[in-house]
C-alpha cells in the first residue's frame, strides 16, 4: 500500500479486500460485542470506579477510530495490480531497504 497523493491510496486487490473485511468485522459483529461489555460493565454500578466500563469505553473509541479510518481510505483508495519487480521503484511497491553495518563509506 503507497500513498502517492494526499487524496489517493494505491492498493492491491488483496490488501482492499483485507481493508474492507476489517471493516465490515469492527462495523457489524466487533460494535456489538463492545455494547455488550459496556452494558455488563454498567450493570455493575458505580461507573466512576469501574475500571470494565472505563476499558471498554476506551476499546469502543479506538474502534471508532479505525472504523473511520478504513472507510475513507477505502473511499479513496484506487485498487490496481501490483507492479512487475523491475528493479525500479513505483506506486505500489513494498521496498526493503537493508543496510550493511560492516561496510564503511566517507
Amino acid at each position: 500500500m503507497t500513498q502517492t497523493s494526499e487524496s489517493v491510496t494505491w492498493l492491491t486487490q488483496e490488501a482492499y479486500d483485507q481493508l474492507k473485511a476489517e471493516l465490515e468485522y469492527l462495523s457489524g459483529p466487533a460494535r456489538t460485542e463492545i455494547a455488550g461489555k459496556i452494558a455488563a460493565a454498567r450493570e455493575e454500578g458505580d461507573l466512576r470506579e469501574n475500571g470494565g466500563y472505563h476499558a471498554a469505553k476506551e476499546e469502543q473509541g479506538k474502534q471508532e477510530l479505525r472504523v473511520r479510518q478504513l472507510t475513507q481510505l477505502l473511499e479513496n483508495a484506487k485498487v490496481g495490480e501490483a507492479p512487475a519487480a523491475s528493479g525500479v521503484v513505483a506506486p505500489g511497491m513494498v521496498v526493503k531497504i537493508a543496510f550493511d553495518a560492516t561496510r564503511t563509506t566517507r
